[in-house]
């Protein structure tokens, strides 16, 4: 059995989103040793050894210069056939402190949550991420993306490593199930919302990326024609007190409805009309696979990870970046047409299947059966 180091940028990170992955390695009989930054208090009982490592939000070279340190220390004194990193900043830093390690036939797997750079993405984010990744690849033994953008770009003979696409990090139903008639109109009593409310629903954190205020400016246009109009906001963040007063000012605050973080999401996504997104880029979308699993159609902007799973014109409607009538068309014509959001919505279901964890796993397991 294999000893394996598991490094992200953090625990929420970590509990969010692989529990159930470092949960398999270790009923596999594989011992996990994890390195993260401390930011939730969280603990992992799976483990066998825990390293709190300062990764940086930043390119602080004060920061990253001991972090690299702190990581190396852990990776040259380990005993470890393998080491599986995640996210952009802690996995450069394994992959460089993990050199002369990597000469003593160990091997390095990295998943990519979403490259930073992407078609139509900034020039800046190109000419700084690309160049990395590129590098970085010679680094590193195999590439684990979640999209069919970022799998292209590794394909590029330029590129050090071997690469495999698995279908996202894995939904769990969670209680995201398609609701009655009658489980409908119970949960929107509960939730503080009329029977004849159209609900559309935005799960996002608030910042710049999620293009929150996108949303909040194509609302008075959609007010006019849906009457009955909530936009309901899942979620906090940087920006949710400037989105709130964008709102308040433009007299939208009772239909832009501000509800935070909550831990009854799934009541949310089973009671809504349409899942949307305005984000600026994703790697893939949970939040929209999660409401798909409701039976929801989506509108959601045109984008790598959405792409993935939103079929235009089948499961949902794709609008370019920031193309305010689209979005609003899109809306309007599932207002208009209860039957066509039915039909989409049974299709969504039905795509959804194919992001579960249960699926995902089985395609990660392949990969872990390679290098162990």
């Amino acid at each position: 059995m294999a000893n394996i180091l598991y490094i992200a940028t953090s625990d929420i990170h970590l509990r969010t989103f692989h529990v159930p992955y470092l949960e398999w390695l270790v009923h596999k009989g594989h011992t996990v040793d994890l390195a993260f930054e401390d930011r939730g208090g969280i603990s992992f009982d799976m483990a066998r050894e825990v390293y709190r490592i300062g990764f940086p939000r930043s390119l602080n070279p004060a920061r990253l210069r001991r972090a690299y340190a702190d990581l190396k220390r852990v990776i040259d004194h380990g005993d470890y056939d393998l080491l599986h990193c995640h996210t952009p900043i802690p996995s450069a830093l394994a992959r460089l402190a993990a050199r002369n390690w990597r000469r003593r036939d160990g091997k390095l797997l990295y998943t990519s949550h979403g490259f930073h750079f992407y078609e139509r993405g900034p020039f800046r984010n190109w000419l700084a991420f690309y160049p990395a990744e590129l590098l970085l690849s010679h680094l590193t033994d195999c590439i684990v993306t979640i999209n069919a953008e970022d799998l292209a770009y590794t394909k590029n003979p330029l590129w050090g490593a071997p690469s495999q696409r698995i279908p996202g990090i894995g939904i769990q139903p969670r209680g995201f199930a398609p609701a009655s008639t009658g489980e409908r109109l119970a949960l929107r009593q509960e939730l503080g919302f009329d029977a004849d409310d159209f609900i559309l629903l935005y799960i996002a954190e608030f910042i710049p990326r999620k293009n929150h205020r996108f949303i909040i400016d194509v609302v008075q246009e959609l007010r006019a024609a849906v009457p009955d109009l909530k936009v309901v906001f899942l979620g906090r963040g940087a920006l949710m007190q400037e989105c709130e007063a964008i709102a308040n000012s433009l007299g939208v605050q009772d239909t832009v409805l501000f509800k935070g973080f909550r831990d009854d999401v799934a009541k949310f996504a089973r009671i809504a009309d349409v899942g949307i997104s305005a984000s600026r880029h994703e790697g893939l979308g949970i939040a929209l696979l999660e409401q798909m699993m409701c039976a929801v159609p989506i509108v959601a902007s045109e984008d790598r990870g959405h792409r993935e799973f939103v079929e235009n014109g089948e499961t949902g409607f794709l609008f370019k970046q920031n193309d305010r009538q689209e979005f609003a068309d899109h809306v309007m014509r599932l207002f208009r047409d209860a039957s066509l959001r039915e039909a989409m919505g049974r299709k969504a279901y039905a795509k959804a299947q194919e992001f579960t964890l249960s699926n995902s796993m089985q395609e990660m397991a392949k990969i872990y059966e390679r290098f162990l």
